[in-house]
């Protein structure tokens, strides 16, 4: 593999968390991911006036795909403790609140968001009120929403094959000199897989495409201390701490892993997902890759 680091994909964003690109990378056809072009990162809600300038002037961004769920993004507007009742009655996503207000941002659904609150809603309803991160994540491990077979659900869900589906409209359609930026909350689960998505039919290689995705606990390492910290003090043993940190900021190998083999289990290769069910053809794979690559 060639010297991949942090430092090399790193957009230099003070206030965004887990920024970086896509560019860079080598195919196996000898070619490289286009510099500056595909951006990566957590939810940039509070992007900084330089990083706005920066995102504007040297990568022209104009494009902003926002995976998060209605609830996520009327969380992260009001600044408030997620409740129950935000929950179960989302308002509908007329206007995403963006610090980057000169680049069209279009919500892009990929958690099917009504059935996991269905889902979960008897056991939201008996918390009563607010409910914190670590309860949602205990009742999402518990119920088995959170696991290292969560990206499965993801991919073989409707909602998350119309979401990645769109992702790929919007890269076909982007104009080749302007930077398109895709996000969910921690930029780690349907980031990494729309990011391991558009790598595969690039033709980045697997391992390439799984330091992409572990480069998240490098950008997190303080986060994913904090969070430990936390789980230790809340009184979660030890040994469970992994389980966990599966619906926080830390991400694992088995968990790509295993998604990557089910759509090669299923359609054959990743690539036969992308053009199977997400609509790409072969002739849609070689213009991403006439616009994308050098």
């Amino acid at each position: 593999m060639a010297n991949y680091s942090k430092e090399s994909q790193s957009i230099g964003l003070a206030g965004v968390g887990n920024a970086r690109e896509l560019g860079g990378y080598r195919t196996e056809d000898g070619r490289t991911v286009r510099r500056g072009v595909l951006l990566r990162t957590a939810a940039p809600n509070n992007a900084s006036p330089d990083d706005c300038c920066k995102l504007r002037d040297e990568f022209r961004l104009s494009k902003v795909l926002d995976f998060r769920t209605r609830f996520e993004i009327a969380q992260a507007a009001s600044g408030t403790p997620l409740s129950i009742e935000l929950m179960l009655n989302p308002p509908a996503v007329e206007e995403i609140p963006t610090a980057i207000d000169f680049a069209t941002t279009v919500h892009v659904p990929i958690l099917n968001e009504d059935k996991m609150v269905a889902d979960m809603e008897q056991e939201m309803e008996a918390l009563g009120g607010e409910v914190t991160t670590l309860q949602a994540i205990i009742m999402g491990v518990r119920m088995g929403i959170v696991s290292e077979n969560m990206y499965v659900e993801f991919l073989s869900d409707d909602c998350g094959k119309r979401g990645f589906a769109t992702v790929f409209e919007h890269l076909l359609a982007q104009p080749g000199d302007e930077a398109l930026l895709f996000h969910c909350t921690q930029g780690k689960d349907r980031t990494g897989l729309a990011a391991m998505l558009i790598l595969n039919t690039l033709g980045v290689n697997d391992e390439t495409i799984l330091f992409d995705y572990l480069l998240t606990n490098q950008f997190n390492t303080a986060i994913i201390e904090r969070e430990k910290m936390g789980l230790l003090h809340a009184g979660i043993a030890q040994e469970d701490l992994d389980t966990y940190m599966l619906g926080m900021d830390k991400v694992f190998a088995a968990t790509m892993a295993n998604a990557m083999a089910y759509l090669r289990k299923t359609y054959g290769s990743v690539w036969g997902f992308v053009n199977q069910e997400l609509g790409v053809s072969e002739e849609g794979r070689d213009a991403l890759r006439e616009k994308y690559l050098d």
